[in-house]
């Protein structure tokens, strides 16, 4: 009985070295919102008779996580940063819905059903794997989940398949989607008379999950967002004025741990109000554009100096290079005032002139030093490419000892325990064996 209770413990002693944490159950890491803006503009006919451009934005909260999980990438901490979440892996993808005329109409209404809902055979799809959806259906597009807006081209041209679809796949056609009256198809192009139709558009977005204990995707669909729409009946969109801009708010202005041709990198914190959202999501659909200009200057100099970074409008973090502050062969030093401001810059394709905001309020910090023995073009448009692992991140140390390199990843220390205890485990067995042939003799 003895000998058991030996071995049940040695054994218990080698699998606690192997135990890892329990699952917890994944949770989204935000609030899973409707987009609260869309905006559609038909091209006018580029790409295709029909193809619009469509834009949403996201939620702040979206795109500050995202913002975080890039951060994570660059400090190799990704792992760590999602298991917080209970979850290996995310994406977070758009669905766009679409109409004709009427949404409620059995066959142009809007074209959501089950198959747009994820399940164990992937989004679109039924149990035999086939697609469901039509050509113009939106059902897994992704996003750049760090930007505010996002912009897509869609209900663009077709070919006779997409016309005609799939019955054998159950594949629907467009002309399963449309009434006969709504459209005409010339053998090459599909055309709708935007002057006695009209397209409706609303927008979803899903969330993925994948669990890695269970070995899955797990699905979250957020409400449909407001609906937007071109042609007969929509409404007409109205130009950007300059009293529609209010200035940039920006905080926090910080030195992150990058550098830039061995030059600092600074950022600052812009807050995005709903207001400005509605404006830069209207602008994307119109093929214009809003984007912010950033000045900086040594504290006491009259010139402000144009700087490269971020110049996406979006929440979070900007940051920018402070290189371009630097003359030839000047060394700006350590918590040297430097102060920055910023405004933003509309452009509209009817205007000959960009429209331009008021200036943010004027922010100061110290810098790191700044060095440089070239002149540097002071242009915000600027392309410079950035020198690869540009940045001081290091690797995780191990969690236990903190200076061994985990082989198989674990400890060094967790591997001279089991070969202790398996060593033990012998011995014992080999003495065993030696009195058990022993008292046999006798």
């Amino acid at each position: 009985m003895k000998k058991i209770g030996f071995f049940l413990l040695a054994f218990l002693m080698i699998c606690s070295t192997f135990t890892t944490p329990a699952s917890a159950k994944a949770t989204i890491p935000f609030n899973l919102k409707a987009p609260a803006n869309v905006s559609v503009t038909w091209l006018e006919g580029n790409d295709s008779p029909t193809t619009m451009s469509f834009s949403l934005s996201l939620d702040n909260e979206i795109t500050s996580f995202f913002s975080k999980q890039d951060e994570a990438l660059y400090n190799e901490t990704i792992d760590e940063f999602r298991a917080s979440y209970g979850f290996s892996d995310i994406a977070v993808l758009v669905q766009i819905d679409w109409a004709v005329d009427d949404v409620k109409d059995s066959v142009s209404g809007w074209h959501y059903n089950k198959y747009w809902d994820g399940s164990v055979y992937g989004i679109g799809c039924d149990e035999n794997y086939e697609r469901c959806v039509g050509p113009w259906d939106i059902v897994d597009w992704g996003i750049y989940g760090t930007e505010t807006v996002q912009t897509y081209w869609i209900t663009r041209g077709i070919n006779e398949d997409d016309l005609n679809g799939n019955p054998d796949s159950k594949v629907p056609g467009l002309k399963d989607q449309l009434r006969p009256d709504q459209y005409t198809y010339d053998g090459e192009s599909l055309w709708i008379d935007f002057s006695k139709h009209t397209m409706y558009f609303r927008a979803r977005l899903v969330t993925m999950l994948y669990v890695e204990e269970e070995n899955a995707w797990e699905y979250y669909n957020s409400d449909w967002s407001p609906i937007c729409s071109y042609g007969k009946d929509a409404t007409q969109k109205t130009k950007v004025t300059q009293d529609d801009l209010a200035a940039p708010d920006i905080t926090n202005l910080q030195m992150t741990d990058k550098e830039f041709n061995g030059n600092p990198v600074v950022a600052y914190t812009l807050t995005v109000p709903d207001k400005l959202q509605q404006i830069a999501t209207s602008l994307s659909s119109a093929g214009d554009a809003i984007y912010v200009e950033t000045y900086a200057r040594v504290k006491g100099d009259t010139e402000w100096i144009a700087l490269d970074g971020d110049r996406n409008v979006k929440p979070g973090n900007l940051e920018w290079k402070l290189i371009y502050l630097a003359k030839d062969g000047q060394t700006i030093s350590k918590d040297t005032p430097i102060e920055l401001r910023c405004r933003y810059v509309v452009y509209q394709r009817e205007d000959d002139e960009p429209l331009y905001s008021d200036w943010s309020k004027v922010i100061t910090f110290g810098t790191d030093e700044i060095k440089i023995d070239y002149a540097p073009v002071a242009d915000s448009n600027v392309d410079v490419t950035e020198p690869e692992n540009n940045g001081t991140a290091k690797k995780d140390s191990c969690p236990i000892c903190h200076f061994c390199p985990q082989p198989l990843g674990l400890c060094i220390f967790i591997w001279l325990i089991i070969l202790i205890v398996i060593a033990a485990v012998i011995i014992v067995i080999v003495i065993m064996k030696k009195k058990k042939e022993k008292k046999d003799n006798k």
